[in-house]
């Protein structure tokens, strides 16, 4: 018995080591990652709309209600877009906790964005892609996604299925020499991926996703 033990103690171990890799994590997710650049057809400068997923939103110490890490670094990707190109801009996120201001409208206040239009109705990807579809046909189909790397997949289906030509952005996916040093960051990319993969399927097998758009 103690033999056994030790086996299974040393299996968990390495199953823990595996997935606390950041080398793993990115293997796993690269598929999130390289599917939406095989559908791509268009290039950042056709796009007539840039779209912010907000990513969730917290109390601070103060007992007020901020952005959240994700949604503060998806609202800096959008910044450096526009000052490329001047299209309108729209953020999506509705209210998600007790007691709480819509994400997109905390997230419009919070950073000043006088200029945004806000969508404070949709709570997931799905019903953002629902209820921004008719920006679609307004602005000739071809919008930006802005979200989180792992979350393009996703939000690219989503919007596709809703009939918008969804302009990807490129995002980093190089390896490097830490990738292979056991951290929290491996345990959270692997966590996330295998998240994301769950959402994907729960989403076609519920008609989310319509597959038959892409072909």
């Amino acid at each position: 018995k103690k033999k056994k033990r030790l086996k299974y103690f040393s299996s968990c171990l390495l199953i823990m080591l595996i997935f606390s890799l950041p080398f793993f994590g990115k293997i796993l997710s690269y598929p999130l990652l390289g599917i939406p650049k095989v559908f791509k057809t268009s290039n950042l400068n056709d796009a007539k709309l840039v779209v912010v997923l907000t990513g969730g939103i917290y109390k601070n110490l103060m007992g007020d209600w901020q952005p959240s890490k994700s949604t503060e670094e998806r609202v800096m990707r959008a910044q450096q877009l526009l000052n490329k190109i001047n299209v309108p801009l729209i953020i999506s996120g509705g209210v998600t906790k007790l007691n709480a201001p819509s994400e997109a409208e905390l997230t419009k206040n919070y950073y000043n964005l006088i200029y945004a239009k806000v969508d404070s109705i949709s709570i997931n990807t799905y019903q953002s892609a629902l209820n921004l579809k008719k920006y679609c046909s307004n602005h000739n189909k071809n919008l930006i996604i802005v979200t989180d790397p792992l979350h393009t997949l996703r939000s690219f289906l989503s919007f596709k299925s809703q009939g918008c030509n969804t302009i990807i952005l490129n995002y980093n996916n190089d390896f490097y020499w830490k990738d292979f040093k056991p951290s929290l960051y491996g345990f959270t990319l692997f966590n996330n991926a295998i998240y994301e993969y769950v959402a994907i399927f729960y989403y076609i097998f519920s008609l989310k996703i319509n597959l038959i758009n892409f072909f």
